[in-house]
């Protein structure tokens, strides 16, 4: 079964990512810029990721206990699920429909068999 995940900018934008979950045991979310030379995984660049507070490193989606979870990396804005702060290094289960915030990035996550 190939199971993807799908991150969704909360605007009319349409922008969406499709991110194929097999064979890899998690992402790092974060942005590339013109200052460094470090690009992440799933760059959210394009969502205006700079000037909304995303950081190079931001967070990852990682596979823990077989279901999909989301880490925050440290970021200095902090990495929200569906409202609320997580705390740095702590793996927290995503589910399809919720609410990432990236700093004041929003984006809705969809898991998509």
């Amino acid at each position: 079964m190939d199971e993807k995940l799908v991150i969704r900018l909360n605007d009319a934008s349409g922008q969406d990512v499709e991110i194929p979950l097999a064979g890899t045991d998690g992402y790092v979310l974060g942005r590339s810029d013109s200052r460094s030379s470090y690009i992440p995984d799933i760059d959210l660049a394009h969502f205006k990721a700079l000037e909304k507070g995303v950081s190079r490193r931001h967070a990852a989606f990682v596979r823990y206990q077989q279901k999909l979870h989301i880490l925050d990396l440290s970021s200095v804005n902090g990495t929200f699920l569906n409202g609320k702060r997580l705390k740095p290094d702590v793996p927290h289960m995503i589910n399809s429909g919720d609410q990432l915030g990236l700093g004041d990035l929003v984006l809705t996550l969809s898991l998509e068999h």
